[in-house]
């Protein structure tokens, strides 16, 4: 495969992790309404989010290559983590040391779906 090739399905991975990400956030939004849960709670559901997110990348790109499923499933929760940092350190007053904890999951996640698929 060529390297433009990799680059596009590296691409197509991501954004399938940044649509899981907004399907999430309408369904945790949706539970929240209805069900007027905990921030406790919510704050549980966001890091299952922060798994299942790169997992769907990691799976998706992991069907593409058929060796090292789980480094490329790592490499899209890092890139998730990349582009999860810039817009929370952008757009919000947060501290850069405090979505360090984050990544754990993000990567987790995406290797975790790389070696499911």
């Amino acid at each position: 495969m060529g390297k433009g090739s990799t680059f596009g399905e590296v691409g197509k991975a991501l954004v399938l992790s940044v649509l899981v990400t907004f399907f999430l956030l309408v369904v945790f939004a949706l539970l929240m309404l209805q069900m007027g849960l905990d921030s406790s709670v919510v704050s549980k559901l966001m890091i299952v989010g922060y798994i299942l997110a790169p997992a769907a990348g990691g799976f998706f790109l992991g069907k593409h290559k058929r060796e090292k499923r789980y480094l490329w499933g790592i490499l899209i929760g890092a890139l998730y983590f990349v582009v999860f940092f810039l817009i929370s350190v952008t757009t919000q007053n947060t501290n850069p040391q405090e979505l360090i904890w984050t990544m754990l999951p993000m990567l987790l996640g995406g290797m975790a779906g790389g070696m499911l698929s």
